[in-house]
């Protein structure tokens, strides 16, 4: 049964095309993910850990996703990028039972700079691809 409200040939929308900036940038996280993967696994040969080994199959995982631009793979990059924030929200607490803030204002924001930049990291990483696959 034909729709007699539609166009004769109502045109088919073409996913809009991904800029060479955004798999660009898509392909460098890959390979950071691949790096830090190859890293837990190196890790492996001296120290068996079950943290490690989940490191490094969900980051090998999502380096592969990314590296083939396959949407399933922003779900496992969101997964890193909440356990990320978990991460920030654990060492801030941690700081403020240790006394933060210091006396010395440059200290107080020297403690903080490492947990900054992976909530950062992680914040940044969730929203480019995000971007990258909601145009797909």
């Amino acid at each position: 049964m034909t729709n007699p409200y539609a166009p004769p040939k109502a045109p088919v929308a073409d996913a809009p095309e991904i800029g060479r900036a955004s798999v660009w940038m898509t392909r460098v996280l890959a390979l950071f993910f691949a790096v830090y993967a190859l890293y837990c696994c190196w890790t492996l040969l001296y120290n068996l850990s079950p943290i490690a080994i989940a490191t490094a199959g969900i980051f090998g995982f999502a380096a592969v996703g990314l590296w083939r631009m396959r949407p399933w793979s922003r779900w496992i990059v969101y997964s890193i990028s909440t356990v990320l924030c978990l991460y920030f929200v654990w060492y801030f607490s941690r700081a403020v039972q240790d006394g933060w803030p210091y006396d010395s204002a440059t200290r107080a924001v020297a403690a903080l700079v490492p947990g900054l930049l992976l909530l950062l990291f992680g914040i940044a990483t969730a929203v480019h691809v995000s971007r990258v696959f909601r145009r797909r």
